[in-house]
């Protein structure tokens, strides 16, 4: 897909239906009442065969079902997860969403409404469709990528796939994968569709890195319910055992983000350098040691050594 986009028209109109409608009896906020600055780019239009694997790829991810139960609070959940149905004129509401003693949730149960939320239904949701990141044509899109700003009520051109990941995926409740990713050593200047689909869907750091190969292989062999990023994470997450049931990483030692409660999320600041403490004989009081066990017979099958492990500080000697 070409990136080079020329606005050959910007024509404001009103919305009332039709192929953009953009709302559909959406919440308070509808986009029926409110002026769309129609951006039309000069570049080629998606193929019916290119709308129906894009589709079957987005039916896959996460973007494919976004829904928020969080009552009140889903009206700002939508700024990410279902932007067209984000009121942006709800600024008090936003506010209350970032102050914890506006929720007073009871740990277990579902978020309170917000005081001045209103909640938005699961059959007024919109969601993360195509419209979201391709502007309409006719029955189509154009293929290359843009982002609807339901502030300004228009589209914003994007120059790369990292700048429109970007709009959600940076610095959301501790999320901070751009960041991250920015500053990773492993993927320097790498886009998120590098690694990611570019219609969301998911991926593994096996679909390009061999564990059975390397330098590394015997280690990755002995950590087989450890994830990638657990070990290889450079920017100092948590690491725990994911035991809940239905979790993407249920099973598995994996970092953790802080967003609401620790989650499991996977690092994208990664490196090649192993710090085998973070989880064997972690240093300091505060820290507790993350393996089930922690024993010399694990690492030497002898039971014995001639040298001090390498891995590990001595104990200084006696006075």
């Amino acid at each position: 897909m070409t990136r080079e986009i020329h606005c050959l028209a910007a024509v404001m109109v009103l919305i009332f239906g039709g192929a953009i409608a953009l709302v559909e009896g959406g919440p308070s906020y509808s986009a029926e009442s409110a002026q769309i600055m129609v951006v039309t780019p000069s570049g080629r239009i998606a193929s019916q065969a290119e709308l129906e694997a894009a589709h079957q790829e987005w039916s896959r991810s996460g973007h494919a079902e976004t829904y928020d139960a969080g009552m009140g609070a889903n009206t700002t959940c939508a700024k990410c997860k279902s932007p067209m149905n984000w009121d942006p004129t709800k600024l008090v509401t936003a506010q209350e969403a970032l102050d914890c003693g506006a929720c007073k949730r009871i740990p277990g149960q579902t978020r309170p409404e917000l005081e001045t939320g209103v909640p938005i239904s699961l059959e007024e949701w919109i969601g993360i469709p195509c419209r979201i990141c391709h502007i309409p044509a006719g029955d189509s899109y154009y293929v290359e990528i843009a982002f609807w700003n339901q502030a300004s009520g228009s589209y914003e051109l994007i120059s790369s796939p990292l700048e429109l990941c970007a709009k959600c995926h940076e610095g959301q409740h501790g999320f901070e994968v751009v960041e991250e990713q920015t500053a990773s050593i492993a993927h320097a200047g790498w886009s998120c569709t590098a690694c990611h689909g570019p219609h969301g869907s998911t991926t593994a750091c096996t679909d390009c890195h061999d564990p059975t190969v390397g330098v590394g292989a015997a280690e990755h062999a002995r950590h087989p319910n450890v994830n990638c990023t657990a070990c290889h994470d450079q920017g100092g997450l948590s690491v725990a055992f994911d035991g809940q049931a239905g979790s993407r990483h249920f099973g598995e030692y994996v970092t953790r983000r802080f967003a609401h409660t620790l989650t499991s999320w996977p690092s994208h600041d990664l490196g090649t350098d192993i710090l085998c403490q973070r989880c064997h004989h972690p240093q300091g009081t505060q820290s507790a040691v993350v393996a089930d066990e922690v024993a010399c017979w694990a690492c030497h099958a002898d039971g014995a050594m001639w040298s001090w492990c390498k891995d590990f500080n001595r104990d200084p000697a006696p006075p």
